[in-house]
């Protein structure tokens, strides 16, 4: 027997997703994906059931990528980069690469 309804469970995961989103910013501990105050994306886009968004360059160069979802009680896969698209797609490449040779 089910003591929440599904309903009521996506509720209760999103508010605490919200929560910890919000417990972060407060700490200033998302801001290389989420940017920074007053940071604007430099473009934003939705294909293959992701939510793409291109943040303006990281102060050092360093190309950064953050990816994030799945199997979860709502849609919310997303990638932020920051740096050349071409650049990330590389990189995330040599990343996918990695992470398939490891047995």
């Amino acid at each position: 027997m089910q003591t929440h309804d599904d309903r009521e469970f996506r509720r209760d995961w999103l508010k605490s997703l919200e929560e910890k989103a919000a417990r972060m910013e407060a700490k200033g501990q998302s801001t290389i994906t989420a940017g920074g105050p007053g940071e604007e994306p430099i473009d934003e886009w939705k294909s293959h059931g992701v939510g793409v968004r291109q943040m303006p360059d990281d102060e050092h160069g360093i190309l950064r990528v953050s990816i994030g979802g799945g199997d979860t009680p709502i849609g919310l896969n997303y990638c932020v980069f920051r740096g050349g698209r071409g650049q990330c797609v590389d990189l995330l490449r040599k990343a996918l690469a990695a992470l398939q040779d490891h047995e």
